[in-house]
């Protein structure tokens, strides 16, 4: 395995979708409460962005460190807004068992925001879950197409309205990827690129306009 430089400079944040479902429960004193899994561990997804399709994991243990260290994490509708729940405020509990990110939150019906999302939820109209979240220690096989996340920082749990690829939030930040990694990494990563972009051979008109292009 190749590690990268998550371990000594800081990526942004970044969100992801997983497709588990979010229920609602009522406990005995007439509390509504949530309950899901925010994450899946140990199972692979596949990523598309600009460096191609490459699977990612988020390993099993990833979790461990943010929630011993009781960072303030918020429950959300769309990673935003007023927050329905939080781990500050004890009404946000969170834990990784042998699944994932097991997510329990107490919510109060004198919240607007929080009707609105119950509603939503008994009709089957919102039921998915996402997290965002900062990678603080990675690796990447060698030649990209495979990332394990090792370990991170989480920022909110989210119920989600629109779901989007994995991929878009790594999109955003791919000139944030490329400044993390060192001289080494980052001659490996162009020459995957140079590979992916090579032409078919005796196209030598194609081959100049790509050598300029990568000059650039």
């Amino acid at each position: 395995m190749l590690q990268t430089r998550a371990d000594r400079a800081a990526l942004k944040r970044e969100t992801r979708l997983f497709n588990v479902t979010a229920e609602l429960r009522t406990d005995n004193d007439g509390m509504l409460g949530l309950r899901g899994y925010a994450c899946i561990t140990g199972t692979p997804y596949t990523v598309r962005d600009w460096l191609g399709e490459y699977d990612e994991t988020v390993e099993q243990g990833a979790f461990t460190k943010t929630l011993s260290e009781r960072d303030d994490v918020r429950l959300l509708l769309n990673h935003d807004g007023l927050p329905m729940a939080r781990t500050k405020s004890g009404t946000l509990r969170l834990a990784e068992d042998n699944t994932g990110l097991d997510t329990d939150a107490d919510l109060d019906k004198r919240s607007t925001l929080t009707n609105d999302v119950a509603v939503a939820m008994e009709r089957g109209d919102l039921d998915q879950m996402s997290i965002a979240f900062q990678v603080t220690r990675q690796e990447w096989n060698e030649d990209y197409t495979e990332r394990y996340i090792r370990e991170l920082k989480l920022f909110d749990v989210s119920v989600v309205t629109y779901p989007a690829n994995p991929a878009t939030s790594v999109k955003l930040r791919g000139l944030d990827l490329v400044d993390a990694l060192d001289d080494e990494e980052l001659r490996e990563l162009l020459a995957r690129g140079q590979r992916r972009l090579s032409p078919p051979p005796g196209d030598p008109d194609l081959q100049v306009r790509l050598r300029a292009a990568l000059a650039l």
